[in-house]
This record gives C-alpha cells, sequence and structure tokens, in this order.
C-alpha cells in the first residue's frame, strides 16, 4: 500500500486536491516480452506474453492510496491463435518530499513466438502461433527516481492525481534501479538455426542501473499531456544455462531506456485519462548474442473527487 508524504506545493504551479477523497475506475494492459539475438547473423528470437485488459477500482485520499485488479482469463487475445498466459503482477511506492520509490512484481508463465516466419516455413498469417507454455519468467525490481525542480514539478501530482499542474513545466529526472529477471524453460528457448550457446533454457540475471533524463508536461485550462525520455545504463551479473553448461553475461555497460507518458483531463471533480509505461533492457551475453527484456503497461483511468466522508476523515486522522 502506497504511502505517501505531504508537503507545500509551490502554488504558482500546483493546485492541491489532496483533501478530497478520489474513487477511480482503471482498465490496465501490461506488456511482457523478451528475445535472444545474433549480432553476427542477425538472427532473433522474439516471445510475447498474450496481452490482456484489467479491471480495477481504488481511492486517493491524503496519504493513502490503494487499488486492486483482476484480470479475467476471458479478457486474453484469441487464446487458440496465441496462447494461454498467466500473470501475477504487483506494484507500490513511496511518494517523498523529493524523491519515489517504487517496486514491482512481475511473473508470467506462456509465450508465443511473435516473429514465426522467420523460423517456421509452414507458418502463415491465417494460423495460431507457436506456442510455448512452458516457459516462466520472473521480474521484480525497485527505482529510486529524484526530480530536481521538485518543487514546481511534483511525482505525487504527475503520478497520483491528487491535484494538478496550474502551468507547463518540466523536471531533469534522475533514476536509479535495480533490476532481476529469472527465466526457466523445459528445453532451448531457440531452435537449431543458432548454435550451442544460445540453446538456453534459464537464467538468472539481476542488473543495476543508472538513468538520466526529462519529464515535461504540457498543460491547457485542465487538459494535459506528459511526455519523458529516460536513457542509461546497466551493468550485468547472473548465471545463463545453455547445452555448454553455465555461462555468465558480460560484465560491461548494457543500453537501458525508460519512458512514462500520458494524456488526460483533470478538474476538481472528474480526472480521466491515459498513460504508457515502458521499460526496454539490453543485456550482452557470451557468443555475440543479445538478450531483450521488455516490460510496459498501458492504463486508462476514470475518477471522481468528493469530500471526504467523515468517517475517513476521523479514521485518517488517526493514523
Amino acid at each position: 500500500m502506497p504511502k505517501i508524504e505531504t508537503y507545500e506545493y509551490d502554488t504558482n504551479y500546483i493546485e492541491s486536491f489532496n483533501s478530497k477523497l478520489a474513487l477511480r475506475l482503471e482498465m490496465p494492459k501490461r506488456i511482457e516480452q523478451f528475445s535472444l539475438k545474433n549480432t553476427i547473423d542477425g538472427n532473433k528470437y522474439q516471445y510475447k506474453s498474450n496481452e490482456r485488459y484489467g479491471i480495477g477500482v481504488g481511492f486517493t485520499y491524503k496519504s493513502l492510496v490503494i487499488g486492486t485488479t483482476l484480470n479475467p482469463d476471458f479478457a486474453q487475445r484469441d487464446i487458440d491463435r496465441f496462447g494461454k498466459t498467466k500473470e501475477l503482477n504487483l506494484k507500490g511506492g513511496l511518494y517523498l518530499k523529493r524523491q519515489v520509490i517504487d517496486g514491482y512484481f512481475r511473473r508470467y508463465k506462456g509465450f508465443y513466438v511473435a516473429n514465426p516466419s522467420n523460423y517456421f516455413p509452414e507458418w502463415n498469417s491465417g494460423l495460431p502461433y507457436p506456442q510455448r507454455s512452458d516457459i516462466r519468467t520472473i521480474g521484480w525490481g525497485i527505482n529510486y527516481t529524484v526530480p530536481f525542480n521538485w518543487k514546481k514539478y511534483s511525482p505525487k501530482v504527475i503520478f497520483v492525481l491528487d491535484g494538478k499542474l496550474k502551468k507547463s513545466v518540466g523536471s531533469f529526472i534522475s533514476v536509479t534501479s535495480l533490476y532481476f529477471y529469472k527465466l526457466k524453460a523445459d528445453s532451448s528457448i531457440v531452435d537449431v538455426s543458432f548454435d550451442a550457446s544460445a540453446q538456453i533454457d534459464r537464467f538468472n540475471i539481476a542488473l543495476l542501473g543508472q538513468l538520466f533524463g526529462y519529464y515535461y508536461t504540457f498543460v491547457y485550462k485542465n487538459f494535459y499531456a506528459s511526455i519523458s525520455a529516460l536513457p542509461g545504463i546497466t551493468i550485468p551479473v547472473g548465471a545463463i544455462y545453455n547445452q555448454n553448461g553455465k555461462e555468465h553475461p558480460q560484465f560491461a555497460a548494457n543500453f537501458k531506456m525508460m519512458t512514462r507518458s500520458g494524456v488526460g483531463y483533470n478538474s476538481p471533480k472528474w480526472y480521466v485519462g491515459a498513460y504508457f509505461i515502458f521499460d526496454n533492457n539490453k543485456i550482452t551475453l557470451p557468443s555475440n548474442l543479445v538478450l531483450g527484456n521488455t516490460l510496459g503497461e498501458f492504463r486508462l483511468f476514470i475518477g471522481y473527487r468528493i469530500k471526504a466522508p467523515t468517517m475517513v476523515e476521523r479514521v485518517m486522522g488517526k493514523l
């Protein structure tokens, strides 16, 4: 359950709705992909999960943010065509005066080959995608975000929407990240067109990363649009298991890109919008191989702010 520290805003830039109870309905769709590429010949095997929309509800009041989301199987795309994916997603955050600490946990089982025409000559667009129900991945991580212009560009307002920006404004951002990624399969994740070093059936990798970029939000009356770009580098450690036995990722700088963007309408009562989170990692492996991993989320939301009931005010006053 996220906890949020209250503090004084620069009221020339920020209007606070902190005293109101905000109720919201959400529809998230999460993205989970990975790939293995040979940088010499360009061969690339790409896997995707079967994406689905979830349905969630929640509320925000002062230092309290609560939400829950259901991901029913019927919301998945054509299971015969893309296969069935089981997923578990958890996340939380701590929004402080000058920084944000957020964490997440993602567990997936069941992927399909996203580029089958490269490796299955008999495949055509009218056929189901080749599916690997045996592939399981677990990813979890922590991001420590510091906005440099925090007095005018509040992460609490931008991410939680407990207020609104009065003017267009931006901020340079620093993010330190720690990410753990694990995969396990019953057999190799690629076919025999790749050599023995690429015949990987499991790995455990940790990435320590540092990113630096810029966030900016355009404001027109009650409408807003936020964009960001956060490029950076990561250093990997861990183990990869293939036909040669146990190997390790190259201890070298790898590229990482994060972005968080959104558009919406935000008034003292109603707020509605969409945002997209994207996190892409490249990991250099032995034998000219690169492991790619992309995770993200697209979310639609609508909310309404009301005066907090007396009972809620009393309970929060005791916390």
